[in-house]
């Protein structure tokens, strides 16, 4: 078998999703906080529902609203 000789890209990645923890930390509030802003549809960013009770946030919204990236 040959391995691959093209250069590999060692940085670790970004994830895409923050969960709902993550989220709340970066917001500045409380993880009961922006669950109740989600199931109310009020949340200050777009939840991506992964279950009926388990949801996690896009990164790119998350840190835009807090201001980490443009």
């Amino acid at each position: 078998m040959r391995q691959s000789t093209a250069p590999t890209d060692e940085r670790p990645r970004a994830p895409l999703f923050y969960s709902e923890e993550e989220t709340a930390a970066l917001l500045g509030i409380h993880r009961t906080t922006l669950r109740t802003l989600a199931l109310a549809g009020e949340a200050p960013v777009e939840p991506v529902r992964l279950t009926p009770h388990k949801r996690v946030y896009r990164r790119i919204d998350v840190q835009r609203l807090a201001g980490l990236e443009k």
